[in-house]
């Protein structure tokens, strides 16, 4: 019985973890996609090409007590939902950011689209790996990890370090806190953050490049969370230059 009562615990808590997504299809003349079909995200004041089917409405929002809900994750669960409905075009029409005294989620509103014209998806992946482009020099023999931690109500008085694989410490945030981590080191690293759990980003460095990595607190049993998610670089660029 005790098993039981374990199981059907641990279920509600790892569906309440999770966003809360809800789809609107007013077009079901697409198939689903294939997992490796890619998926054009735009956001609020970039166009969607005239060539675009509308498929349907997209919101992606908190559930009360979701956890893992960073940018990377809100986009891949709109990611998944677009591919299901046959949508290989996300237009975000609203993005709400984590709030100290609201929501510790990122929440979206969109509008999914199927576009079939080859020249017009290449140009919307150019513009988008344009906005992502690394602001380092060009003949830049290093690379820059920038973490960051948003001032937030959740966990505000906790502060974690943040470590490499091999348990050195590269730098510690508190509420409000960031750093830039340079490195020389390259391929495939990976941080953590320790509090309740341990929580950790895999990043492929590149040299010249620059990578995002927006940090938080999320409700635990006793002390919380860490959350720990790589995120784009146009949106990693305005949060990070917006904290002081």
């Amino acid at each position: 019985m005790k098993r039981l009562v374990f199981l059907i615990v641990t279920s509600i808590l790892l569906v309440s973890c999770s966003t809360s997504v809800s789809t609107k299809i007013v077009n079901k003349n697409f198939q689903k996609l294939e997992n490796s079909s890619p998926i054009i995200v735009l956001d609020e004041k970039e166009e969607v090409p005239n060539s675009s089917d509308l498929i349907g409405d997209l919101k992606i929002g908190d559930s009360g007590f979701t956890t893992d809900c960073g940018y990377d994750k809100v986009i891949a669960d709109a990611t998944n939902a677009a591919r299901n409905a046959g949508a290989n075009i996300i237009k975000i029409t609203e993005l709400k950011k984590p709030s100290t005294f609201g929501s510790t989620c990122y929440r979206i509103k969109a509008k999914l689209y199927r576009n079939v014209d080859a020249e017009a998806l290449s140009v919307l992946a150019q513009k988008r790996s344009l906005k992502n482009k690394s602001r380092l020099p060009e003949n830049a023999d290093y690379a820059v990890v920038y973490f960051y931690r948003p001032s937030n109500g959740a966990g505000g008085l906790l502060g974690y370090k943040i470590k490499d694989v091999n348990d050195s410490i590269v730098g510690r945030l508190r509420n409000g806190e960031k750093f830039a981590y340079k490195t020389k080191k390259f391929g495939a690293q990976t941080f953590y953050g320790v509090l309740e759990t341990k929580e950790e980003v895999k990043i492929n460095i590149e040299q010249g490049k620059e990578y995002f990595v927006r940090c938080a607190v999320n409700m635990g049993i006793v002390l919380g969370r860490p959350e720990i998610n790589l995120t784009e670089n146009f949106v990693g660029i305005k949060e990070y230059e917006l904290m002081k």
